[in-house]
């Protein structure tokens, strides 16, 4: 019996000395945010009344921590977009698990393994983020980084339906470069997609986006274009449907000490008869991350707003020239005020339709109250323009304006 507890106490005394090497670090980091939308008219009729609500969001990240080497991330999101006054209380409602993935720091280099972001590449213009399933590999070597990932974007094989079908999916294979040089750093995203998702088609889809920012003293310059080509297979012999899609943005600002000026433009390939000639040229949209003008392109403006359809974060598909400019001035440290103009048209658009989205005005304060605590307002007035009429030239379109102001806490 001694003998036995004598070598209990010893697989005691081991585990706790090896404790310190098995624990598991644990970093927390997130956000809380409250915010405000008053829109007017907000589908652009007389008849409309205004729209006023408050929503919030909790995020929560954390990343375990097992060695140098190894570790998990997670992302949750609780009350997202959770209007004050919805009474709704449910767990699945109100939570919604982003992202885990691991982390393995090889020594060939950084794998990154399970749900984790996409959508964002180089600038904001065209960018939407979301949540994929993926297997990440990043390498870098001095001032080069080279990224190569493999994407789930779509499974059906899992599915028992009839009729059962093998390699129903969608992949998408990704390779990207930057190089960081003294003054510029350009970037190249080349993608293929494979989708066989649908039982009559096949949808073969390239992409390049190649980028740059620059910045030499006071005057910094950016850019960026997205190139989608391809085609759409139909087994019951129809004609093939190419893909050729067109997106740039081009934009540079000038610092004068506490204030500065900006000025760009941005593109987006449009598409007038649907696709019917078989050609596919419509992009899609600006990006839900593109921020520049609130009523036309901001993600958060109401989607069904600007006479049902949508503001340029949706795929409206007759694409968009975008021609806008602005001021910024910090009158304290913790203090920023801005003004924004820009002016809108589509690119290609249906008989009897005109091209004018309208021209935005926009002033922003954001107001670093505290190190973790920023307050946001924006005034946006937008003098809108007859495509909104969808046509019928008797229809009556009357100009909107929206309030939007946040008070976030980050930790």
């Amino acid at each position: 019996m001694k003998k036995f507890t004598i070598i209990g106490l010893a697989i005691c005394l081991a585990f706790a000395l090896a404790a310190p090497v098995m624990a598991v670090d644990a970093d927390f980091s997130g956000e809380y945010r409250v915010r405000g939308f008053y829109t007017e008219h907000w589908d652009l009729r007389d008849t409309s009344a205004s729209n006023a609500y408050m929503d919030m969001r909790f995020r929560l990240q954390t990343v375990f921590k097992v060695n140098d080497i190894l570790s998990v991330t997670t992302r949750f999101d609780a009350l997202d977009d959770k209007v004050w006054g919805d009474t709704d209380d449910s767990d699945a409602a109100n939570i919604d698990f982003d992202r885990a993935y691991m982390t393995i720091k090889a020594p060939i280099g950084t794998f990154y393994v399970g749900r984790q972001v996409k959508g964002l590449w180089g600038t904001s213009f065209i960018d939407t983020e979301g949540d994929a399933d993926r297997i990440k590999y990043v390498k870098k070597i001095d001032n080069l980084t080279l990224i190569a990932i493999f994407q789930k974007d779509k499974e059906l094989d899992k599915a028992t339906i009839v009729p059962d079908e093998a390699d129903k999916d969608q992949d998408t294979y990704y390779l990207l470069g930057k190089y960081k040089m003294e003054n510029i750093t350009p970037g190249l995203l080349l993608a293929f997609t494979n989708d066989k998702t649908s039982s009559i088609q096949t949808t073969h889809t390239y992409c390049a986006i190649p980028y740059f920012v620059s910045k030499f003293g006071p005057l910094a310059i950016q850019g960026e274009l997205g190139y989608k080509w391809g085609e759409t297979e139909y087994d019951s012999g129809a004609s093939d449907l190419d893909i050729k899609k067109l997106a740039y943005n081009l934009e540079a600002t000038y610092n004068f000490g506490p204030a500065s000026v900006m000025a760009g433009y941005a593109f987006v390939s449009g598409d007038d008869d649907g696709a019917t000639d078989n050609e596919d040229s419509a992009y899609g949209n600006v990006g839900a991350e593109w921020e520049k003008l609130f009523i036309l392109t901001y993600d958060e403006f109401p989607v069904n707003a600007l006479g049902g359809a949508g503001n340029l974060s949706q795929n409206l598909g007759v694409g968009a020239k975008i021609i806008y400019g602005g001021a910024t001035f910090s009158p304290l440290e913790n203090l920023e005020l801005g003004v924004v103009v820009g002016n809108a048209d589509a690119d290609e658009v249906p008989a009897g339709v005109e091209d004018d989205f309208g021209t935005e005005y926009d002033l922003t304060l954001n107001w670093k109250i505290y190190d973790n605590l920023t307050y946001t307002a924006i005034a946006a007035f937008l003098d809108a323009g007859d495509i909104w009429k969808g046509g019928v030239a008797a229809e009556e379109v009357e100009n909107t304006y929206a309030l939007f102001h946040q008070l976030e806490l980050s930790f």
